[in-house]
């Protein structure tokens, strides 16, 4: 992952951000880091611990979509590959391409909500 300035932030606001990764639920990510619930939803309200969330965050999401984009590039050996059940071919070749596709259209309206955040950030600036 690209390096991220963490000047402003804690070893134990690193860390917090590290559990945040990795575990399904705050709460799960506050025990990773050995910190209180409270302190962990206060860690969620500075502005430098949310912004490098996210870009963790999307950085993840970034490799998460090129390996799909790799493997429905890849359908067409999973179709041929003789040696595997004909369901589990397709199975598996569907299960890709639909993934694939959901992620694109997820993208998309990511890149539509941060180009009007933007926007408003630009507008609320003039103003």
């Amino acid at each position: 992952m690209a390096e991220i300035e963490n000047t402003s932030l804690t070893a134990r606001q690193i860390k917090f951000i590290d559990a945040m990764l990795v575990e399904p639920t705050i709460e799960k990510a506050c025990e990773r880091a050995r910190i209180s619930r409270a302190t962990g939803h206060k860690y969620l309200k500075i502005a430098a611990v949310k912004k490098t969330l996210r870009i963790k965050q999307d950085e993840i999401m970034d490799k998460t979509t090129q390996m799909l984009y790799l493997a429905s590039s890849n359908v067409n050996d999973i179709m041929m590959d003789g040696k595997v059940n004909p369901f589990v071919r397709t199975q598996a070749a569907k299960a890709i391409l639909e993934q694939s596709y959901k992620t694109h259209e997820l993208f998309g309206v990511v890149r539509q909500i941060e180009e009007m955040r933007l926007e408003i950030e630009e507008i609320s600036e003039r103003n």
